[in-house]
């Protein structure tokens, strides 16, 4: 049974970053206001956060 999402990281502007373990590998979750997108490693999905988040 897949363990349960762990916040990694939130920003300032309501952004967040949650680890998953899917299938025996770990995935992190980037999302703002709703709009979400799975990522291979953190730092991709910082990076994503950060598209997504008004500059």
């Amino acid at each position: 049974m897949p363990g349960q999402p762990v916040l990694v990281h939130s920003s300032p502007q309501g952004g967040t970053v949650h680890k998953f373990q899917v299938s025996g590998s770990r995935r992190f979750l980037g999302c703002y206001l709703g709009t979400c997108k799975f990522c291979e490693n953190l730092e991709e999905a910082t990076e994503i956060l950060k598209s997504m988040e008004p500059s």
